[in-house]
């Protein structure tokens, strides 16, 4: 008995029994139970910010929503000062775990504690010296909020370093595959901080407000996620904290690659509010972030399918199962794909629609809608590609290759900051060519290497991946696009009922097609229940 070559062969696996007839450690009730609960999470995030941004940009205006989206971008660069430790704290809490070493995974988490709170003087210390310098970075705002930015952005950063305490316990949590209850938490912070942006828009204490609800949002999940890491992890200890040789130096070897590529993805995924705002002024920087939010909030989706699945695929390596990492792999690219195509191509197809009908008329204009349109169709086709890609970072994670993720990240992120800035600059393309930039930088940099370095790493075939995986992915994106056009056609969204009837008639062509994106097990499971097991060879 043998499986399809993109899901690991019996002679890749070099004799080992299939990785979906052995006992893992995870079930894959548990995976479902857990990535669930990931999506429930991030879906009620969407939800919440579908119908509160409306609200928030017309209260703030285009101005002091701008302002507000630098604050959070420039805080949000300040995540990069742990050093990598957040990201390698989870990856050694996993490794030692699946070695079943609680002594080890007791010095990592105190000892990466005490380097948090180590560093939270050098972050607030480089919170004052941002809030210094924000007025002179983004000359184009106005007088009177100058001085406001400058206090507001060392207050901000007081969230990096809760942040990094509360990733910590949220690790542990996720070693123990309970990402049910860290989701759990997150819809409550979520409840939280949606009914605090409300109460304090509504009273008019404006970006002031909102920053005092985001770091009590940030303070709640801390508590909560330790509380239920001593639940769910009784030998979990806090104090006294350690600074142990080993154990830093463990964490800050993995730990700096980590922190190259958290550096580079923080400068592909922000720094086109950081040029929009230098080069152009802060009310483009609310017009990009109205076409960009939709495409980096669904990323999330992506994202989790990675965090859901790394635990195990780090057991599963961390005890030579290599043909369970293979399989664990090719699951999440295929999920990636299935779930990736309709809504990417759905973004492109039907951006101008969906911003006119969810913006207008709440401080946004016709030109804007457009212009933001253009940057959510540019910057979904970037995460078509990002599609074919996913899976290859926690795999070389998994496997020390990490440096080869960090690599390729600093080249995205040079090739990503330089091509926007030629095509704003040079050739006058406004806040479309910031996304342009994003969108050629992944095609020529990662789109391809990244897969690569990762089959090389785990020991498959390139030529079967590209062919089995990206290739069937390019055929269904290509006939979802037409059918999905169909569908644009034949019921225009001028509304909101009718906008959803498109969408739904999209969809529904979407099964026929979705099915040749399914694992090769599970299709044939499918296919033989439809009476159509001849078909699994398809």
């Amino acid at each position: 008995m043998t499986q399809d070559p993109a899901e690991g062969t019996i002679s890749q696996c070099h004799g080992e029994v299939p990785p979906a007839t052995r006992a893992m450690t995870t079930s894959a009730r548990i995976h479902a139970r857990n990535l669930l609960a990931n999506w429930i999470s991030l879906g009620l995030t969407l939800v919440v910010f579908f119908f509160l941004s409306p609200f928030v940009v017309h209260t703030l205006g285009k101005v002091e929503y701008g302002i507000w989206s630098l604050l959070n971008v420039l805080t949000g660069y300040m995540g990069i000062l742990d050093l990598g430790v957040r990201a390698s704290t989870g990856r050694h809490i996993f490794l030692y775990l699946g070695r079943q070493d609680e002594e080890a995974v007791d010095q990592t988490i105190r000892t990466s504690l005490g380097f948090f709170s180590a560093i939270g003087l050098l972050i607030f210390a480089v919170g004052g010296l941002l809030g210094w310098v924000f007025p002179n970075i983004f000359s184009t705002i106005p007088d009177n909020y100058r001085l406001l930015a400058m206090l507001l952005v060392p207050l901000m950063a007081f969230n990096v370093w809760l942040t990094a305490l509360t990733a910590v316990f949220s690790n542990v949590l996720a070693a123990h595959e309970r990402f049910d209850l860290t989701r759990a938490v997150d819809v409550l912070t979520l409840a939280v901080q949606a009914t605090g942006t409300v109460f304090v828009l509504y009273r008019g204490y404006g970006i002031v407000g909102l920053a005092l609800v985001t770091i009590g949002c940030h303070v709640l999940p801390l508590v909560c996620n330790w509380y239920l890491a001593k639940r769910i992890y009784r030998p979990l200890r806090i104090w006294p904290l350690r600074f142990d040789r080993l154990r830093l130096r463990e964490l800050l070897g993995y730990g700096l690659a980590a922190f190259v590529s958290s550096a580079s993805l923080k400068v592909i995924g922000q720094t086109d509010l950081v040029v929009v705002g230098i080069a152009l002024d802060v009310s483009a920087v609310t017009v990009y972030s109205i076409g960009a939010m939709l495409a980096y909030y669904s990323q999330g989706f992506f994202a989790q399918i990675g965090h859901t699945f790394f635990p195990t695929l780090q057991k599963a390596v961390a005890r030579g199962e290599m043909g369970v990492a293979r399989w664990l792999y090719f699951r999440q690219v295929r999920l990636a794909m299935l779930i990736g195509v309709p809504m990417y191509v759905g973004f492109i197809l039907y951006a101008e629609p969906f911003i006119r009908l969810w913006m207008l008329g709440h401080g946004i204009d016709e030109s804007a809608v457009q212009a933001a349109a253009r940057v959510l169709q540019i910057l979904s086709a970037s995460k078509l590609l990002f599609l074919f890609t996913l899976g290859a970072g926690p795999i070389l994670a998994a496997m020390n290759g990490i440096r080869i993720s960090a690599a390729l990240s600093i080249a995205e992120a040079i090739v990503n900051l330089t091509l926007s800035l030629v095509f704003v600059l040079k050739f006058n393309m406004g806040i479309a060519g910031v996304a342009l930039g994003t969108l050629v930088a992944r095609l020529l940099v990662s789109t391809f290497l990244h897969p690569w370095f990762a089959c090389r790493y785990a020991n498959i075939r390139w030529t079967s991946h590209l062919i089995r995986v990206g290739g069937t992915g390019l055929v269904a994106t290509a006939l979802f696009a037409v059918w999905a056009a169909v569908a644009l056609h034949l019921v225009p969204p001028h509304s909101w009922p009718t906008f959803a009837a498109s969408v739904a008639l999209a969809l529904a062509g979407y099964g026929p097609i979705a099915i040749f994106l399914i694992p090769k097990d599970i299709r044939t499971r499918i296919l033989g229940r439809l009476g159509l097991a001849t078909a699994q060879n398809a």
